[in-house]
């Protein structure tokens, strides 16, 4: 008999529920950027995984990743997430708010507007920015399709540089 066997249901869901309760709005997370712009300052709290973190055992009280990151991003009215990419498929949910989603391939570029309840899954490599066109905040579930991705790859150089000068968190 494996141990997933002799231990009750309950011990197994254990540490596997994470309450909006029980979320924090980290504000930090994104500190170089916002010290580029101040127009890249969202909040993020962490549900699954630590996300495209330097140090994936930062989990800030989120769940273990083993497929996916999950998370929720609060962005103020005309706040923006800058124009990056990962080596993985994105997944952006509205939940409330709308946005604007600008994508570039190569020369060729194209734009989406999203509502609440709408959703986007961008493929891997894609360079896209996230803007807060509504009146109100824009909250977006966001996922990762890998449980440790990389950290987001900038367009911006000097976004680059703060990256790679923040080091672990």
């Amino acid at each position: 008999m494996d141990a997933a066997s002799t231990e009750t249901l309950e011990s197994r869901l254990a540490g596997r529920v994470a309450r909006f309760a029980d979320r924090r709005e980290d504000w930090t997370v994104f500190g170089f950027e916002t010290a580029r712009d101040p127009r890249f300052a969202r909040a993020q709290r962490r549900y699954l995984g630590a996300s495209g973190s330097v140090d994936h055992g930062d989990l800030r009280g989120s769940i273990p990743a083993t497929a996916f990151t999950m998370s929720i991003q609060s962005m103020p009215v005309g706040n923006r997430i800058p124009v990056h990419c990962h080596e993985t498929e994105e997944v952006f949910f509205i939940l409330d708010g709308e946005c604007l989603v600008r994508c570039w391939d190569g020369t060729a570029s194209h734009e989406i507007t999203l509502g609440r309840w709408d959703l986007v899954a961008l493929p891997p490599f894609l360079q896209h920015e996230v803007i807060n066109t509504g009146a109100v905040v824009c909250h977006v579930q966001t996922m990762l399709a890998k449980p440790q991705p990389l950290r987001p790859q900038y367009a911006d150089p000097e976004l680059l540089e703060l990256q790679a000068a923040e080091g672990p968190k």
